[in-house]
């Protein structure tokens, strides 16, 4: 399959309305965007597309990341240093963003503790830089922890399960699959609405039809192939 296939799906759709709404400085509404979901249903992917085509500053979270640990992190992605101390991190941040506004995409944002989210409301106060924060369900409810975070949401995106849709094309443009309506929604029950579960189902699908000589996927071939491939249910 190949592996460069970004499709428009309706959650990048919304998911680009939405921040174009947050980054229009004259006739937007400015704010923290708040991008969530469930695992697997192409958050990343969606917002490492767009940062790529559009620009920004883009830190990936990691586990268990301490207040200096994530302003060292933010303040080189920012502006090329790592200053010792997280209030000469924070500082730093907010006089590159004062200079030059841009938006900053937090991936995997729920792994946040909530003071950390209390350092990029203080960023956004401060210089008005949009900020996005992309993470899995729990995120809502960190964010809703504090009164003063939440009012500055002024974007919202629940990214929805994979539709039948969403695979005919991925099918299509992936690996020149021709998959049945009946076989999309076979794809969709196995996955359970997960992106990557998808794929993952779609690259043995194109090695069986290979091997079967056929470019055509019906609901049969979908039962025999999803039985090799993993589901996130555990027996």
């Amino acid at each position: 399959m190949r592996k460069d296939v970004f499709i428009e799906t309706s959650n990048v759709t919304e998911f680009r309305q939405k921040i174009r709404t947050l980054e229009d400085r004259e006739n937007g509404e400015p704010g923290i965007a708040l991008v969530y979901g469930q695992a697997g249903r192409g958050k990343t992917e969606t917002t490492r597309h767009h940062y790529a085509l559009n620009g920004g500053v883009y830190l990936r979270v990691m586990q268990g990341w301490t207040q200096a640990a994530f302003l060292q992190e933010l303040c080189f992605l920012t502006c090329g240093v790592r200053p010792r101390a997280a209030s000469a991190c924070k500082s730093k941040i907010i006089e590159a963003l004062d200079v030059e506004p841009t938006t900053l995409f937090v991936d995997e944002a729920d792994r946040l503790h909530v003071d950390r989210v209390e350092d990029l409301r203080d960023i956004y106060d401060v210089c008005g830089a949009p900020i996005v924060l992309i993470g899995e369900r729990e995120l809502k409810g960190l964010l809703g922890e504090r009164r003063r975070i939440w009012s500055r949401v002024s974007q919202v995106v629940e990214f929805g399960p994979v539709v039948e849709e969403d695979v005919a094309i991925l099918a299509d443009e992936a690996a020149g699959l021709d998959v049945s309506a009946e076989a999309c929604g076979s794809i969709v029950r196995h996955a359970d609405g997960d992106f990557r579960l998808v794929w993952t189902l779609l690259g043995h699908l194109e090695r069986a039809a290979k091997a079967k000589d056929t470019t055509k996927i019906d609901a049969a071939m979908v039962g025999v192939v999803s039985k090799k491939v993993a589901s996130w249910r555990r027996s």
